[in-house]
């Protein structure tokens, strides 16, 4: 979320800033210390172009009453576009949590709170405050995009995340997650699912353990045989991160016949393979 400013006014400002900074640091650095910094005078130069006149003619004076108001205007539109994240996951849950609620607005609301679950601290507070197990009922939802997006919510918020990935593995959520890779009747439920697992279980030993404990390998098997790509891009890349990890898992699949598999992918399909299919193929 970006803001330019153009107020020529702006500019000036930081004219003056540069400067005052750039003398003040020329009183302090020998030669020897302004020979490694030439920016700062390429940055002096640039921001005193943008004056609206010389340094010397400019009066300061109080500001009066009018531009004090458009300040204070300014400040308050800036405080109210500054949403506190936790207010906001709140009201989100109250939205995903009301039966009376469209599907519309529960399909907002989840993308709303997945964007903040890929902040790690905001991650933690949508776990301690009970909403990131809302978010997880909606995996058995009949509706396919709250589905996926329910996948997407734990996708961002197991990551680098070792608190909420105990509380994904040592639930109904991998087991349940790993359903829907195998048979969800919808791609994009498919998809999103799989992405979840392979965040949940990539770096994550326990998380592994008992992913190999409800035997995923044989759904990320047989999501590697589907005919859609982006299943089996991510069932490539998570089998060739948990082999890069583990020595044993490289001995799992490869007695499940893995690597015959994409070995002969290659061999049979090199012109319609993309580029990107074919370094997952070679790094496994």
């Amino acid at each position: 979320r970006r803001r330019s400013y153009v107020s020529s006014g702006i500019n000036a400002e930081y004219g003056e800033y540069f400067q005052h900074y750039y003398i003040t640091n020329n009183l302090r650095m020998g030669e020897d210390d302004l020979q490694n910094h030439p920016n700062w005078n390429a940055i002096l130069q640039w921001s005193l172009r943008f004056q609206d006149e010389p340094l010397e003619n400019r009066v300061l004076e109080p500001m009066d009453q009018e531009r004090q108001q458009f300040l204070m205007r300014a400040f308050e539109e800036h405080a109210a576009m500054t949403e506190d994240p936790v207010k906001s996951m709140r009201c989100h849950l109250k939205v995903i949590k009301n039966p009376d609620s469209t599907k519309e607005e529960c399909i907002a609301s989840l993308e709303e709170i997945a964007f903040h679950a890929e902040d790690l601290d905001e991650a933690n507070d949508l776990y301690l405050m009970g909403g990131l197990q809302v978010c997880c009922a909606y995996i058995k939802h009949h509706h396919p995009e709250l589905q996926s997006l329910s996948c997407e919510v734990i996708a961002n918020a197991v990551q680098n995340n070792e608190k909420i990935a105990q509380f994904a593995s040592e639930t109904y959520v991998l087991s349940d997650l790993l359903k829907l890779v195998d048979t969800s009747p919808h791609e994009v439920v498919r998809v999103k699912s799989l992405l979840a697992v392979s965040c949940l279980v990539r770096g994550n030993e326990a998380a592994l353990n008992k992913f190999n404990e409800l035997e995923g390998y044989n759904v990320i098997v047989r999501a590697l045989q589907s005919p859609i790509y982006k299943l089996q891009v991510k069932s490539l890349f998570l089998i060739s991160s948990v082999c890069v990890d583990s020595p044993e898992q490289c001995h799992l699949y490869s007695s499940m016949g893995v690597l015959i598999s994409c070995l002969r992918c290659v061999a049979d399909s090199l012109q319609k393979t993309t580029r990107h299919m074919k370094l997952h193929y070679l790094s496994l």
